[in-house]
C-alpha cells in the first residue's frame, strides 16, 4: 500500500492511498466469503455455497464493490496509524479515483483535524473584576415583586379598571379570517401590565363581568411579519374581574417569609444575595473579555466540522431550555417563523467564536502545562452527581466519557481563566 498526505484548506487534510492489485486479492477473498453466506442457491445449505460458485452467481464486479470498501476501511485506519499526529474531527469523505477488477485500486480520503492556533502576546492582556454596587433602588424594585406574589385577588361586581386582575375569552381576525393563535377562554390578564399590543387592555377599561366587545386595533409595524401593520377586530367577553389587593411592605411582611425577624433583616439578605449575583455575573464578565483579548490576536485556519458541531451543541442546549419552559422545539420554529436551516446560519458567527474560544483555551494550556488532573475530574464528577438521588442509576444510563470530558474542559477552562485573571493583574 501507498499514500500520500496533503495539505488543504479549513485545516483538511486529503489521503490518498493506492492497493496494488496484488494486496487486493486478500479483500476480494474476504468479500467472497461475507458475500457468500447471503447467498442462496438450490443445492446448497445457506452459507455454504462454493466460492465460484458464489463467483459467477453475483459477479466479478459487485464482489470487486465489497472488497474495496472493506480495503477503504482497513487501509484507511493503518495510515491513521502510521501517522498518529493526523487525528481526524468527524466523518471522513471518500472518493473512488480508480476501480477496476485486475488493476491497482486507489481512493482519496478528506478529513478535517484540529487548527494549528497561533496566539498573540497574551501576556500581556489586562483586566479587573468589576461589581456592580446594589442601589437601595433595586431593593425596593424586589421588595415589590416579592409583595405583587404575596397579592391576594378579591372578586368585584364593579368595572375594570387599571390594576385589576381579569379572565377574558377573546377572538383576533384579520380580513374576517381567524388568526393563528387568535383565541383563547378564560386568558388571565392584569390590566395595565401592557401584554397585549397597544391599546387592547386600554379596551378592558369600564367592562364588567359578562360584558362583550368588539373593537379594532392596528398591530404595530414590528409586529411579526404576517400581522405588521394590519387591522385587527378583537371580540372580548369578560369572564371575571378582580380587584388586587397587595399586603404592605413592613415588619409583618418580612415575618412572612421565614428566617427574618423584621423588613430591615430582609432588605439586608435580599442585599446580600443580589451582591452575590453581581459577584458571579462580575467574574463571568472578566472570563469573557480576558478570553475575548485572546481571541482578538489568534489565528486559526478553523475547519467548518468543529462550527457545526458547536452550532448543534447549542441548538440542543436550546432545545433543552425550551423542554424545562414547556416548549417544543418545533411549535417554537412554527411561532417564530423561523426554519433550522435559518437558525444555523443566524447562529454561525456566535458559534465560530464559540470555537476561537475553546481552542484559545486548548492552546493556552498545552503552552502553560495546565491540566485537568484525572483525580480532580472523578471528584467534580462525584460532586456533580451527588445532587441526584438516583446517581448510580445516572451513571448507567449517560455516556459517562463524554460526561469526564465536558467535567475536564470545565475545569481546565477554569485554571486558563485562573491563571489569565493573574496575569492581567500585574498588568
Amino acid at each position: 500500500m501507498e499514500n500520500t498526505i496533503k495539505d488543504l484548506e479549513k485545516s483538511q487534510k486529503e489521503i490518498s492511498v493506492k492497493v496494488s492489485n496484488d494486496e487486493m486479492q486478500k479483500f476480494i477473498e474476504k468479500a467472497t466469503e461475507e458475500i457468500a453466506k447471503s447467498v442462496e442457491l438450490d443445492g446448497f445449505r445457506k452459507g455454504k455455497v462454493p466460492k465460484e460458485v458464489v463467483r459467477q452467481k453475483v459477479g466479478a464486479e459487485k464482489i470487486y464493490e465489497e472488497a474495496a470498501h472493506m480495503a477503504i476501511e482497513e487501509t484507511y485506519l493503518e495510515v491513521l496509524k502510521a501517522n498518529p499526529i493526523v487525528i481526524p474531527l468527524g466523518q471522513p469523505k471518500a472518493e473512488i479515483t480508480k476501480m477496476a477488477v485486475g488493476n491497482d485500486f486507489e481512493y482519496k480520503m478528506t478529513i478535517s483535524v484540529m487548527p494549528k492556533v497561533e496566539l498573540g502576546d497574551y501576556k500581556k492582556i489586562s483586566g479587573k473584576k468589576e461589581v456592580k454596587k446594589i442601589e437601595d433602588e433595586r431593593i425596593d424594585t424586589e421588595l415589590k415583586a416579592l409583595q405583587k406574589k404575596r397579592s391576594a385577588f378579591v372578586t368585584k361586581d364593579e368595572a375594570a379598571e387599571k390594576g385589576d386582575r381579569t379572565e377574558i375569552d377573546f377572538e383576533v381576525r384579520v380580513g374576517g379570517v381567524k388568526i393563528e393563535g387568535g383565541e383563547s377562554k378564560n386568558h388571565p390578564l392584569i390590566v395595565g401590565e401592557n401584554k397585549f399590543i397597544p391599546g387592547f387592555e386600554d379596551q378592558l377599561v369600564g367592562m364588567k363581568k359578562d360584558d362583550v366587545k368588539e373593537f379594532e386595533l392596528k398591530f404595530p409595524e414590528s409586529y411579526k411579519e404576517d400581522l405588521a401593520g394590519k387591522v385587527a377586530s378583537f371580540k372580548v367577553t369578560m369572564d371575571l374581574v378582580q380587584k388586587v389587593e397587595m399586603p404592605e411592605i413592613d415588619d409583618e411582611f418580612a415575618k412572612s417569609f421565614g428566617q427574618v425577624k423584621n423588613l430591615e433583616e430582609l432588605k439586608l439578605n435580599i442585599r446580600k444575595s443580589l451582591e452575590a449575583e453581581e459577584e458571579g455575573h462580575a467574574e463571568h464578565d472578566l472570563e469573557h473579555k480576558l478570553i475575548e483579548q485572546v481571541v482578538k490576536d489568534m489565528k486559526a485556519d478553523i475547519p467548518e466540522v468543529l462550527i457545526e458541531a458547536e452550532i448543534n451543541n447549542m441548538i440542543a442546549e436550546f432545545k433543552g431550555n425550551l423542554s424545562q419552559a414547556g416548549m417544543d422545539f418545533d411549535e417554537y420554529l412554527k411561532n417564530a417563523n423561523a426554519t433550522i436551516e435559518g437558525i444555523h446560519e443566524e447562529w454561525k458567527p456566535l458559534a465560530e467564536n464559540k470555537v476561537k474560544e475553546h481552542l484559545v483555551v486548548r492552546e493556552v494550556a498545552l503552552r502553560e502545562n495546565i491540566k485537568a488532573e484525572e483525580d480532580e475530574v472523578t471528584a467534580k464528577v462525584d460532586e456533580t452527581l451527588k445532587y441526584y438521588p438516583n446517581a448510580d442509576e445516572i451513571r448507567g444510563k449517560i455516556d459517562m466519557r463524554r460526561f469526564r470530558e465536558y467535567i475536564a474542559g470545565d475545569i481546565l477552562r477554569g485554571k486558563v481563566v485562573e491563571f489569565l485573571n493573574e496575569i492581567a493583574g500585574k498588568n
